[in-house]
């Protein structure tokens, strides 16, 4: 500001976020939308939960996991499309299981 103290964050969203959506023609983005997505792309980038949130500055990292965190569009298609492939080279190859198995 004028007299060197930080913006506000509800002028920051009044002033910059909310006119680049409008503009753009998306919905209001909040800080928990940028929170949000913060914690859903880093769990999708495969950054640890702990790590995660201790970046968001959350004690408990069932926070971060609970209330931020969400499943992207295609993730769990993608995950049992992996879970798949394993299960099918384990039923081809069973021998390869037998080198895994404790």
């Amino acid at each position: 500001t004028r007299t060197g103290k930080p913006p506000s964050t509800s002028n920051i969203l009044q002033r910059d976020i909310y006119p680049a959506c409008d503009a753009l023609g998306l919905r209001r983005a909040s800080w928990l939308t940028f929170r949000r997505t913060f914690s859903t792309w880093s769990h999708d980038a495969g950054i640890p939960g702990k790590v995660t949130a201790e970046l968001m500055g959350h004690a408990n990292v069932s926070t971060t996991m609970n209330i931020y965190t969400q499943v992207l569009p295609g993730a769990v298609r993608e995950t049992a499309g992996r879970i798949e492939g394993n299960l099918f080279a384990l039923c081809s190859h069973p021998e390869v299981g037998r080198d895994h198995v404790n």
